[in-house]
Formats: C-alpha cells, sequence, structure tokens
C-alpha cells in the first residue's frame, strides 16, 4: 500500500499524469512497478523493443545515441517528472537510443500494453501526450526554421505602464549591439506609436537605424491584412534578419475561460530567451506579479528560459520606497537618466545602476539552465561540522567549468532514515550554465557530488538541475 502512495505521488509530478482524479492515480498505480538502477547502468538498450513506459521518481539519466563501437552521443538528460519510452510505445519501433543512469536512479516502469489500455480508458491521457507530442514537432520546426542561428529574444512586460520600458529597451539594445557586434533591433507590440512621436521618427520609415548600430522596427498599418499574420511575419523578419531582438509588450497576458493566452504573446513566449516584468516598487503589486510569472512559467521551456523581475523606482515619490520582496533587479530612481528624445546621439553615458543591470543581463542570455547543490552543516546526519571549505571547493569547481557561481545560506529539514527530520542549516551553491556545458560537464558534476557526499558521510547530496531536485 504504501508503495502505492510513493507511485500516486510521482504520477501527480508528470505532465501526463497530474491533473487525473484521485481514483485513475490509484488504477495508474497499481499498475506501475518501482524500480532502481545504479550509475552508469543501462535501463534501455538502443535497438529493444518498445516494451516500457518509464517516469523517473529520482536520479537522473542520459539519453545516448549509440554510433559505432567506440562513439556515442548524449542527447538530452532527464529529471525526475519526466517520462521516456512513450514514443517508441506509440509507433511500436525498436528504441531509437540508449538511456542509462547517471546516478543512482529510481523509476515507476508500465508495460506497454497497459499504458495503451490507459490510453483507451482514460481520454484525458491521450490529449496530454497529443500536447507533448505536439510540442515536440513545434520545437523541431523551430530549430530547422532557425537553421543554425542562435536567436535572443528578450521580451519586456510592462506590467503596470509608464515604468520606462521603452527607454530601458532602447538603452539594452544600444549595449547588446555594441557588446555583441550582432545585428540587433528594438520594437514595441502592438504598435510602437509613443516611440515613434517620442523619437520624432518618421511613420514612412519601416526601420530606422539608430546612429548607435542598432534598428527600431516601426509598426506599419495594412488594413488588408490579418492581424495574427502580421505579427507571424514580424516575428519571421525578426527571426531570420536579427541576432538580438528586444520587444517590449504594452499589454496584459491574459486567460480566456480555456487558460489560453493571446496567440502572439504565446508566439513570442515561444521563442524568448529572457522575460523581464517591470514593476513599482509597491507592496500590493506582489500577488499580481506572481499570478503573471505562474501564467508565464505554464507556457516556457524553463530550460531555455529566464524570467526576471525588476523593481524600477522610476520617479521621485518611489525614490526611497523600500519594496519587502525578493526580486532580481532593483533601479533606483536616476534623475540624471536622458530622456528618450535625446538617445538619438551616437554616445549616450547609461548610469552605473542601469549598466549593472544591462551586463547581468547580457551574461545570462547564453545561460539559460541553472545548477545547484546543497551543502549540509552537519556530519553522520546530525552531528555538527563547519562546511564552509566545501562551500569554497564547490564555489571554485562551479567557477572553473561555467565561468561563475554565488552561495547562500538556507534553512533545511529532511527525513532522515535513522533519526527522522533533521533541520540544520545548508549552503546552496549555485550557477548558471549554457546548454553545451550542461551537457559537457554534468556526469563530471555527479562524479564530484559523490565524492563530497562520502567525504561529509551524508545519506544523500540535494542536486537541483533546472529546478528539479534529485537526491545523489
Amino acid at each position: 500500500m504504501r508503495n502505492n502512495q510513493n507511485i500516486i505521488k510521482a504520477l501527480k509530478t508528470c505532465e501526463l499524469f497530474k491533473h487525473l482524479p484521485a481514483e485513475d492515480l490509484d488504477r495508474i498505480a497499481s499498475k506501475g512497478k518501482m524500480r532502481q538502477f545504479f550509475p552508469d547502468e543501462v535501463i534501455v538498450w538502443q535497438g529493444n523493443p518498445s516494451d516500457s513506459l518509464f517516469l523517473i521518481t529520482n536520479g537522473i539519466v542520459a539519453i545516448k545515441r549509440i554510433i559505432s563501437e567506440t562513439e556515442e552521443q548524449v542527447l538530452n538528460y532527464l529529471m525526475p517528472g519526466n517520462t521516456f519510452g512513450e514514443i517508441g510505445i506509440l509507433e511500436n519501433k525498436p528504441r531509437s537510443a540508449s538511456v542509462a543512469a547517471l546516478s543512482d536512479v529510481e523509476v515507476i516502469v508500465i508495460r506497454r500494453q497497459d499504458f495503451i489500455d490507459m490510453l483507451y480508458q482514460l481520454p484525458s491521457i491521450a490529449i496530454e501526450l497529443a500536447k507533448m507530442l505536439g510540442r515536440y514537432l513545434v520545437e523541431s520546426n523551430r530549430r530547422r526554421s532557425r537553421g543554425n542561428s542562435n536567436i535572443k529574444l528578450i521580451l519586456l512586460f510592462d506590467v503596470f505602464g509608464s515604468l520606462g520600458a521603452t527607454s530601458f529597451g532602447v538603452s539594452l539594445a544600444r549595449l547588446l549591439q555594441q557588446r555583441t557586434k550582432q545585428k540587433t533591433v528594438y520594437t514595441e507590440y502592438p504598435v510602437p506609436q509613443k516611440l515613434i512621436a517620442d523619437l520624432h521618427i518618421s511613420r514612412k520609415e519601416k526601420v530606422y537605424h539608430h546612429p548607435a548600430g542598432f534598428d527600431i522596427l516601426l509598426s506599419q498599418e495594412d488594413r488588408s491584412m490579418n492581424d495574427k499574420v502580421k505579427t507571424t511575419m514580424m516575428l519571421d523578419h525578426l527571426i531570420n534578419d536579427y541576432e538580438n531582438i528586444i520587444i517590449t509588450l504594452n499589454e496584459n497576458i491574459d486567460e480566456d475561460h480555456d487558460g489560453n493566452v493571446d496567440q502572439d504573446i504565446a508566439m513570442m513566449l515561444d521563442y524568448a530567451k529572457q522575460i523581464i516584468m517591470f514593476s513599482p516598487p509597491e507592496p500590493a503589486v506582489w500577488g499580481h506579479l506572481e499570478d503573471i510569472q505562474r501564467k508565464l512559467r505554464k507556457r516556457i521551456r524553463t530550460n531555455e528560459t529566464n524570467i526576471f523581475t525588476l523593481i524600477n523606482h522610476c520617479s521621485e515619490e518611489y525614490k526611497d520606497v523600500v519594496f519587502p520582496h525578493q526580486v532580481d533587479f532593483h533601479v533606483p530612481f536616476l534623475p540624471v537618466f536622458p530622456p528618450l528624445r535625446d538617445m538619438h546621439a551616437k554616445e549616450v553615458v547609461i548610469p552605473t545602476p542601469l549598466l549593472d543591470v544591462f551586463n547581468t543581463l547580457a551574461d545570462r542570455l547564453e545561460r539559460t539552465n541553472n545548477i545547484a547543490l546543497y551543502i549540509p552543516t552537519t556530519i553522520s546526519v546530525d552531528k555538527k561540522l563547519d562546511t564552509s571549505s566545501y562551500v569554497e571547493k564547490t564555489l571554485a569547481f562551479f567557477g572553473e567549468r561555467f565561468g561563475g557561481a554565488t552561495s547562500k545560506q538556507a534553512q533545511g529539514v529532511w527525513n532522515s532514515e535513522e533519526v527522522g527530520l533533521v533541520g540544520e542549516t545548508v549552503y546552496i551553491v549555485n550557477s548558471y550554465v549554457t546548454q553545451a556545458d550542461l551537457n559537457k560537464f554534468l556526469d563530471e558534476i555527479i562524479e564530484y557530488v559523490k565524492k563530497i557526499k562520502v567525504e561529509l558521510s551524508q545519506e544523500a547530496m540535494a542536486l537541483e538541475v533546472n529546478q528539479k531536485l534529485t537526491l545523489i
């Protein structure tokens, strides 16, 4: 019975099953079997029959394509909550890749015929599976349309209006062009009318070439064309012609009764590398900000897109206001910031606080993955120990491989098999990494965690990759 409860708990973390009512989860749990694999153990082999669906409940696995007797290619890494094997079941074809455990791994195994029976008996699973396959197809088409280009799209959500998003976006475009030497463009959705007026740009121009080296795309009224078609054409034009794209959204992200958002915004979210939410330093807006973030996170790929909250003390009335919640960036009141109409000049001095924000965002554009190691302050379960040397060691380890790392202190509680609940201070060493570096170093990180685990006499060490926690 307890095993069934553990399976149900795991099913609730999986996209395919988490929406099901309790009685259906119980039926599925009765068909699932828990299995464990050791590091480097192959869970499924390339070429073998696709006879089961696997749901990872703990650990990290590598999807590998065997190319020759001496060569293999890592295609992807999967974390707790991910599934594999579903496509092979549907196609009834041999497995196209091998799956191997990188750490100790626990999975739920559902046999092929049981899963097919579920699809017939519970149509909602089939619908979720169709959505998943649809996302795979969209992603494949998106990669094909991009070719080898590395598009970086930044969306600025001017959630409350009149918070300086236009000046921020124009300045960020200037810095990105200067820093990367790549073609950069700024525009606004749905129409940049205020931008046109403030910069005294002719309405006849489709693209304004700024003296600082970047472009500003101006929307053109075309009554003969559907708005959705215009947005699609605009995105295609930007993606084909520019590497750095910054778009300020002057509309809120509202859901209809079916939970859908504006299709234009959904298209932009599909390509976004960064989303920056602007807010005034008013504590009363925090609930609204959290609601918007919740809506956004449902529609982005968390390993590809970062969401940042920026509190802008944009007027003198906010000069000394303290915002009580933790956010990513605070921009103080800047009385000397040049007005937008003066930004035609090739050389404009950007105030240091804003320049610091821009540089951080630029550094993070490629580093969309997050990895964090939790370092305890007890040894042999509950004996206090100064582990600051391990924090420094881990900072250096991450820094050498990813270009930087930070640490913070937190309070944690975990359940020891020996003594029950243990409360302690933990240090979280965190780094933002590129997908290439994550693929390159993840094996090495897991080996490092195993070594630390032994040295600190831990039952397990917590490693988090893209907000998914696994125990090593």
